[in-house]
This record gives structure tokens, sequence and C-alpha cells, in this order.
């Protein structure tokens, strides 16, 4: 996962920048049939907007996902509870700057279509929002790495104490079973392949 959202991050702090720029081109453009910065603007923008909510979605369906799987692998392997609550504290501390990142995408995409439509009135409050979504997407995207990049260590050890679970109870079965008998429980008596 933290490959792919080093990938997600650039691509998204990337676009998030570019179209801050390319609002200021459309600042100063008057509106009229010759205008190209603005409906460039507004385009880049809807894909911004796009491209943004699905990484912060992303995101967070990733924490859903894994949280429960932890909770399950501990139940059933019975670990200790701590990493199952470490898991939902991940979460939880992933899901307010991926919630505040959504709503400042949203607010900035709101001001500006009032801006465009609305007039001029409304463009200081579209440019102090848009500087606020850009500063707080990517002051999200480190923290949102950060908690990746702990969660994915906690999955791992989570994944090492199952797997030596399972393997441990699997030796002693077969040791405890002595000679196991590796033939198909039915066995048809026209059969090709013979067993010993």
């Amino acid at each position: 996962m933290i490959r792919y959202f080093l990938v997600m991050v650039v691509t998204g702090a990337s676009l998030l920048v570019a179209d801050f720029v390319l609002g200021f081109f459309a600042t100063g453009e008057p509106h009229g049939p010759g205008a190209v910065a603005r409906p460039m603007h507004v385009l880049f923008s809807l894909v911004t907007v796009v491209t943004l909510l699905g990484i912060h979605s992303i995101v967070y369906t990733y924490f859903v996902a894994t949280g429960k799987w932890a909770k399950e692998v501990v139940k059933v392997y019975q670990l200790p509870d701590w990493i199952s609550t470490q898991a939902t504290k991940n979460k939880r501390r992933a899901f307010r700057f991926i919630m505040g990142s959504m709503a400042a995408i949203a607010v900035a995409a709101w001001l500006g279509a009032a801006a465009d439509t609305r007039g001029p009135a409304y463009s200081i409050w579209h440019l102090g929002s848009a500087a606020f979504a850009l500063a707080y997407n990517l002051g999200s995207f480190v923290v949102e790495y950060a908690v990746i990049v702990a969660h994915v260590r906690l999955l791992t050890e989570l994944k090492d104490r199952a797997d030596r679970l399972r393997e441990e109870r699997y030796t002693i079965r077969e040791a405890g079973a002595g000679e196991v008998d590796r033939r198909p429980a039915a066995v048809e008596k026209d059969s090709p392949v013979p067993f010993p």
C-alpha cells in the first residue's frame, strides 16, 4: 500500500498545485466567448476534485478493510487485543485528516462555482479556501503516509504471529497423528494412479 499511496500522493499533489496556479490565470481573464483559462480551470478543477476524493476514499477503505481483517485474525488466533485496538486507533487518526481534506476540497469547489457564476465577490473566498485546501491536503498526505507506514508494520507483525501459530498447530497435529494417510477419502476401483 505504501508504494501505491506515494503514487497517488504525487498525482494528487501535482493536480492541486497545477489547479491552484491555473486559477490565477483564470482570475485575470475576462468572461466571454474567447476565454480559455477560465473554462480550462473549471474542467481541471473537476478532475482534481474527483481524483482527490478518490485518493482519500481509497485510503479510508484501506483502513476500514484492514481493521476488520485485523479484528478477525485476532479473534480466530486468540492474539492480544491490543493489536486490533491499535488498528482501530490508526484508522481514527487517519479518519480526521481524510474527512477534513475532503471537506476542504468540497468547500473550495463550491466557492469556485459561486465565483464563476455569481461574480468576483466570491473570488477572494474561493482563493482563501483553495489555499487552505491545498495546504491542508499536503499536510494530510504527510500524516496519512505516517499512519499507513505504522499500520503496515502492525499488519506485518499480526500476519507473522498468525503464520507462526498456524505452523505450530499444523506441526503438532501432524506429529500427533503419526503416519498421516495422504490418500483421498474416496478412491475409485479403476483408478489409474496406484496408491502405496
